[in-house]
Protein backbone atom coordinates (compact mmCIF):
# COMPACT_ATOMS: atom_id res chain seq x y z
CA UNK A 1 0.00 0.00 0.00
CA UNK A 2 3.13 2.29 -0.91
CA UNK A 3 2.13 5.78 -2.31
CA UNK A 4 2.10 5.19 -6.11
CA UNK A 5 4.09 6.95 -8.56
CA UNK A 6 1.85 6.12 -11.68
CA UNK A 7 0.15 9.31 -13.24
CA UNK A 8 -3.62 8.33 -13.84
CA UNK A 9 -5.59 9.06 -16.82
CA UNK A 10 -7.95 9.96 -14.46
CA UNK A 11 -7.42 11.98 -11.02
CA UNK A 12 -9.90 10.72 -8.70
CA UNK A 13 -8.19 7.58 -8.70
CA UNK A 14 -5.64 9.44 -6.48
CA UNK A 15 -8.53 9.88 -3.91
CA UNK A 16 -9.22 6.03 -3.71
CA UNK A 17 -5.87 4.44 -3.11
CA UNK A 18 -4.90 3.65 0.49
CA UNK A 19 -1.21 4.88 1.55
CA UNK A 20 -0.03 3.26 4.68
CA UNK A 21 1.29 5.04 7.68
CA UNK A 22 3.66 3.11 9.94
CA UNK A 23 5.08 3.93 12.88
CA UNK A 24 7.25 2.37 14.84
CA UNK A 25 8.68 2.30 18.72
CA UNK A 26 11.58 0.68 20.21
CA UNK A 27 10.62 -0.54 23.70
CA UNK A 28 12.61 0.99 26.03
CA UNK A 29 11.57 -0.24 29.18
CA UNK A 30 8.70 -2.16 30.70
CA UNK A 31 5.30 -0.20 29.54
CA UNK A 32 8.11 2.50 28.10
CA UNK A 33 8.62 2.52 24.29
CA UNK A 34 10.30 5.44 22.16
CA UNK A 35 9.47 6.27 18.29
CA UNK A 36 12.24 4.95 16.37
CA UNK A 37 12.39 8.43 14.18
CA UNK A 38 11.84 11.18 16.72
CA UNK A 39 8.40 12.79 15.42
CA UNK A 40 5.94 15.27 16.94
CA UNK A 41 3.46 14.04 14.83
CA UNK A 42 2.19 10.89 17.70
CA UNK A 43 1.32 10.91 20.94
CA UNK A 44 1.35 7.40 22.61
CA UNK A 45 0.45 6.08 26.21
CA UNK A 46 0.42 2.81 27.85
CA UNK A 47 -1.30 4.57 30.72
CA UNK A 48 -4.37 6.25 31.07
CA UNK A 49 -4.62 9.85 29.48
CA UNK A 50 -5.38 12.12 32.45
CA UNK A 51 -7.41 14.81 31.17
CA UNK A 52 -9.68 15.78 27.46
CA UNK A 53 -7.01 18.61 27.43
CA UNK A 54 -4.21 16.10 27.04
CA UNK A 55 -5.85 15.44 23.83
CA UNK A 56 -7.37 18.97 23.03
CA UNK A 57 -4.07 20.62 23.39
CA UNK A 58 -1.80 17.90 21.21
CA UNK A 59 -4.46 18.24 18.12
CA UNK A 60 -5.26 21.57 18.37
CA UNK A 61 -8.64 20.51 18.30
CA UNK A 62 -11.78 20.41 20.95
CA UNK A 63 -13.27 16.46 21.41
CA UNK A 64 -11.93 15.04 18.89
CA UNK A 65 -11.48 11.99 20.36
CA UNK A 66 -12.82 10.91 23.87
CA UNK A 67 -10.13 10.87 26.63
CA UNK A 68 -12.35 7.99 28.49
CA UNK A 69 -11.28 6.19 25.42
CA UNK A 70 -7.85 5.93 27.22
CA UNK A 71 -8.97 5.73 30.62
CA UNK A 72 -7.47 3.32 33.38
CA UNK A 73 -9.80 0.54 32.21
CA UNK A 74 -9.08 1.02 28.61
CA UNK A 75 -5.93 0.98 29.00
CA UNK A 76 -4.71 -2.30 30.84
CA UNK A 77 -1.30 -3.24 31.71
CA UNK A 78 -0.90 -4.85 28.52
CA UNK A 79 -2.17 -1.92 26.13
CA UNK A 80 -0.70 0.71 24.59
CA UNK A 81 -2.61 3.76 22.65
CA UNK A 82 -1.95 6.24 20.47
CA UNK A 83 -3.17 9.74 18.48
CA UNK A 84 -1.62 10.84 15.40
CA UNK A 85 -1.84 14.52 14.25
CA UNK A 86 -2.44 14.20 10.38
CA UNK A 87 -3.54 17.86 10.21
CA UNK A 88 -6.62 17.01 9.00
CA UNK A 89 -5.99 15.09 5.76
CA UNK A 90 -7.82 11.96 6.36
CA UNK A 91 -10.98 11.30 4.72
CA UNK A 92 -11.14 7.13 5.77
CA UNK A 93 -9.38 4.65 6.85
CA UNK A 94 -8.95 0.98 6.25
CA UNK A 95 -7.46 -0.89 8.75
CA UNK A 96 -4.55 -1.47 11.11
CA UNK A 97 -1.99 -3.86 11.53
CA UNK A 98 0.01 -3.84 15.12
CA UNK A 99 2.90 -5.95 15.37
CA UNK A 100 5.02 -6.63 18.17
CA UNK A 101 8.64 -8.14 18.33
CA UNK A 102 10.03 -8.94 21.64
CA UNK A 103 13.88 -9.40 22.20
CA UNK A 104 13.11 -12.91 22.25
CA UNK A 105 11.79 -12.96 18.44
CA UNK A 106 8.03 -13.41 20.14
CA UNK A 107 6.15 -11.86 17.15
CA UNK A 108 2.26 -10.77 18.49
CA UNK A 109 -0.20 -8.94 15.83
CA UNK A 110 -3.42 -7.17 16.24
CA UNK A 111 -5.55 -5.62 13.34
CA UNK A 112 -8.58 -4.91 12.66
CA UNK A 113 -10.98 -2.49 10.67
CA UNK A 114 -12.04 1.04 11.10
CA UNK A 115 -14.20 0.11 14.38
CA UNK A 116 -14.19 3.47 16.64
CA UNK A 117 -13.04 3.06 20.13
CA UNK A 118 -15.16 2.41 22.68
CA UNK A 119 -14.38 4.52 26.33
CA UNK A 120 -13.89 2.40 29.06
CA UNK A 121 -13.49 -0.70 26.77
CA UNK A 122 -10.07 -2.66 26.52
CA UNK A 123 -9.79 -3.02 22.93
CA UNK A 124 -7.92 -3.48 19.32
CA UNK A 125 -9.70 -0.71 17.66
CA UNK A 126 -8.45 2.19 15.44
CA UNK A 127 -10.48 5.69 14.80
CA UNK A 128 -11.04 8.79 12.36
CA UNK A 129 -11.77 11.79 14.28
CA UNK A 130 -14.15 14.45 12.82
CA UNK A 131 -11.14 16.39 11.94
CA UNK A 132 -9.34 14.34 10.29
CA UNK A 133 -6.83 13.01 12.36
CA UNK A 134 -6.29 9.00 13.67
CA UNK A 135 -5.97 7.36 16.93
CA UNK A 136 -5.78 3.65 17.94
CA UNK A 137 -5.56 0.96 21.04
CA UNK A 138 -4.04 -1.97 20.90
CA UNK A 139 -4.58 -4.52 23.30
CA UNK A 140 -1.65 -7.06 22.91
CA UNK A 141 -2.83 -9.77 25.69
CA UNK A 142 -0.30 -11.74 27.62
CA UNK A 143 1.92 -13.19 25.04
CA UNK A 144 4.40 -12.02 25.83
CA UNK A 145 3.73 -10.34 28.88
CA UNK A 146 3.24 -6.91 27.13
CA UNK A 147 3.97 -4.77 30.91
CA UNK A 148 7.44 -7.20 31.44
CA UNK A 149 8.83 -6.19 27.81
CA UNK A 150 12.08 -4.14 28.44
CA UNK A 151 13.57 -4.43 24.56
CA UNK A 152 11.81 -4.91 21.64
CA UNK A 153 10.03 -3.35 18.94
CA UNK A 154 6.35 -2.08 17.86
CA UNK A 155 5.35 -1.59 14.47
CA UNK A 156 2.04 0.17 14.13
CA UNK A 157 1.00 0.05 9.94
CA UNK A 158 -2.39 1.87 8.81
CA UNK A 159 -4.12 2.17 5.78
CA UNK A 160 -5.70 5.69 4.87
CA UNK A 161 -7.55 7.86 2.36
CA UNK A 162 -6.23 11.02 2.03
CA UNK A 163 -9.19 14.07 1.61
Amino acid sequence: MADSSLIYYNDQLMKVVPRLLRLEYKITGAVTASPVISNSASLITFGAIATQAVIDDFLGSTTEFNYLAFDATSMGADAMGGIVNMCGQVKAITQMVATCYSASDTVVTRQCRNTGLTATTLETALALGTSGNLAFKVNWGNTPDFDGLTAGTIVIDIGWISK
